[in-house]
């Protein structure tokens, strides 16, 4: 999820491209499967519609599915400019690691939304932001560079404290003492383990896991990945020794950077609109309609 920053130049012909009048400027090829590759051209419109319902309940509050339709709509044309700049065959992926798009579902809630917020899109300045988003973030979001390698002024940690419905925002991993020592290059059993670096937000960003004589300390985004993202659900967790291993006990779920998707439906209960969601979630950034 590290990707380059596109050029003010291709961000200015994207918005260039997205306020003509041709239906063409409004089409994002989808790679829905990777292999066999499979590749869906469809409207950008479409596309967002598709992605708050993959993305959110439908029975979340409507200012809260405006968010989501405004950050998804962004990102995706921050990502469409990134192939066109690398001449790729599709723009967007599907799935956790870019956004969940339920293709052909997008429901009532969803499709008012997208209707709602028709070609808005997070900016700062003049350019399209990377609007990433997450389920929950337990209590304060994380900064774009910690989370995602991405030093970017709108993705600051901010604090949130309206996600805890979120189902399982409390959690405990057990992971066993072979598997951790395997998983850490150790050689064999894991006999201690400990975070030892954190971000400004309280998240881990090193672990150290000792065995064999051997100490190992491993970047906490790196465990995440071999333990498996859905099971290592963040990095907002303390590590303590139980009888066969060691336990994982944390809070949230995803990076934690950008909109909490979780706390944006508890500002829309509060009675916040949209626009107020994404400037608290992404400081510094204004919503602007450009087609």
């Amino acid at each position: 999820m590290r990707r380059p920053l596109a050029t003010a130049a291709a961000l200015a012909a994207a918005l260039a491209a997205a306020a003509a009048p041709a239906r063409a400027e409004e089409l994002i090829r989808v790679q829905v499967r990777a292999q066999p590759e499979e590749i869906q051209e469809l409207r950008l419109e479409d596309y967002v519609a598709g992605v708050v319902a993959g993305e959110m309940p439908g029975s979340f509050p409507p200012e809260a599915l405006k968010a989501q339709a405004v950050a998804a709509r962004s990102y995706a044309l921050t990502r469409k400019v990134e192939a066109q700049a690398a001449n790729r065959r599709w723009d967007i992926a599907s799935g956790v690691i870019a956004q969940v798009f339920a293709a052909g579902r997008a429901s009532p809630q969803a499709r008012a939304a997208v209707d709602a917020t028709h070609g808005e899109v997070l900016v700062q300045g003049m350019e399209p932001v990377e609007a990433y988003f997450h389920a929950a973030c337990g209590g304060r979001t994380e900064a774009g560079m910690p989370a995602l390698g991405r030093d970017l002024p709108y993705l600051a940690s901010v604090e949130c404290g309206r996600c805890d419905r979120a189902p399982r925002v409390r959690w405990s991993l057990e992971v066993g003492a072979a598997e951790l020592g395997r998983l850490a290059g150790l050689g064999g059993a894991a006999t201690a383990a400990r975070v030892v670096a954190r971000s400004a937000s309280g998240r881990a960003e090193k672990v150290e896991v000792a065995g064999r004589g051997r100490r190992v300390t491993l970047a906490a985004t790196d465990l995440r990945q071999r333990l498996g993202w859905a099971r290592l659900p963040s990095l907002a967790f303390d590590v303590r020794e139980v009888r066969r291993g060691f336990a994982f006990d944390g809070r949230g779920q995803g990076h934690g950077a950008g909109l909490c998707q979780w706390g944006a439906a508890g500002m829309a209960r509060e009675g916040k609109d949209y626009r107020e969601i994404l400037r608290h979630y992404y400081p510094g950034t204004d919503v602007l309609r450009m087609y």
